[in-house]
C-alpha cells in the first residue's frame, strides 16, 4: 500500500544506530531451546522495529530515444505470501537484517503496537520478524491482536485455559483415552499449524464409530470461545491407545 498521505510522527528513535536490541535476539535464541515464545513476545513489545518501504514505479513515459523514463515512484509497505498461504508483514530488528533481505528497502522505525496496527490495517494475519535470517520469528493472529492492544499473550499450546478447553471436550468421550497437546511449528517459522493435537482412541473402534467421536469432539472445540480466540490453526492425529 502506498505511503503517500500517511502522517509522519515525531521521530522518537533519533539516536537509533540501526542495530538489533540484544535482549530480543537472545530471547529468540532461548526460544529455540525452550519452545516457549513468551520471552520473545515480551522483548518484541519493548523493541524498536523497522518496517521496510519499497519504491514502486508510478507513472512512466517513453523517452526521446525509446527508453522508459520514470516520472514518479511511491514508497509502499510490503506484504509477503507466507509458507502457510497467509499474508504477512515483514519487519526487522536491525538495518543489517533488512538490507540482507532487500538492499533497496528503506527502514521506517516503529514500536510493536504500531507495527501490529500496521499489519492489521494492511489485512495481514502474520508478522514475520527478520525473514530469512537466524532470528526469524512469526507472530500469528492472536499474538498480533495482543500486541496491538498492549495485552499479554501466551502460546496456546502452553496456555492452561486453552489446554483445559481441549481436554474438557473429551471428558464424556469414553472412546478417547488420552490427549497430547503441542505445536507443529516448533521454530515459529510457519512450518506447520500452531497447535498439534494427538488423540489416543480405544482399539477395536470401527471407522464409523471413530468418525462420530471425532465429529463430536471437533464440534465442541469449534464452539469454545477460548479456543477460537486463542488458536490460529491446528493439526489432529489419532492413534490406537498404547497397551
Amino acid at each position: 500500500m502506498p505511503w503517500a498521505g500517511r502522517e509522519l510522527q515525531a521521530n522518537t528513535f533519533a539516536d537509533d544506530d540501526g542495530s538489533a536490541r540484544p535482549e530480543l535476539i537472545q530471547a529468540i535464541k532461548n526460544f529455540h531451546e525452550t519452545l516457549d515464545p513468551a520471552e520473545v513476545f515480551l522483548e518484541f513489545k519493548k523493541s524498536r522495529l523497522l518496517i521496510p518501504l519499497i519504491a514502486v514505479l508510478g507513472e512512466s513515459e517513453i523517452g526521446a530515444h525509446g527508453q522508459t523514463v520514470d516520472k514518479s515512484a511511491e514508497l509502499s509497505i510490503v506484504n509477503v505470501k507466507t509458507p502457510d498461504d497467509q499474508v504477512g508483514l515483514p519487519v526487522f530488528s536491525s538495518v543489517e537484517t533488512m538490507k540482507a533481505w532487500n538492499p533497496e528497502a528503506r527502514p521506517v522505525p516503529h514500536d510493536a503496537v504500531r507495527v501490529a496496527l500496521a499489519a492489521a490495517s494492511e489485512g495481514n494475519t502474520r508478522i514475520i520478524l527478520d525473514p530469512g535470517s537466524a532470528s526469524e520469528f512469526a507472530f500469528r493472529r492472536a499474538a498480533i491482536a495482543a500486541l496491538a492492544q498492549s495485552l499479554d499473550w501466551q502460546a496456546p499450546y502452553l496456555d492452561e485455559k486453552v489446554i483445559a478447553s481441549y481436554k474438557s471436550a473429551i471428558q464424556d468421550e469414553s472412546e478417547i483415552t488420552e490427549i497430547t497437546i503441542g505445536t507443529a511449528d516448533p521454530q515459529s517459522r510457519l512450518a506447520g499449524p500452531e497447535v498439534q493435537i494427538q488423540l489416543e482412541a480405544k482399539s477395536g473402534l470401527s471407522k464409523t464409530q471413530l468418525e462420530d467421536v471425532l465429529q463430536r469432539v471437533i464440534e465442541k472445540w469449534s464452539q469454545s470461545e477460548v479456543i477460537v480466540s486463542a488458536v490460529d490453526s491446528i493439526s489432529l492425529k489419532v492413534k490406537p491407545e498404547s497397551n
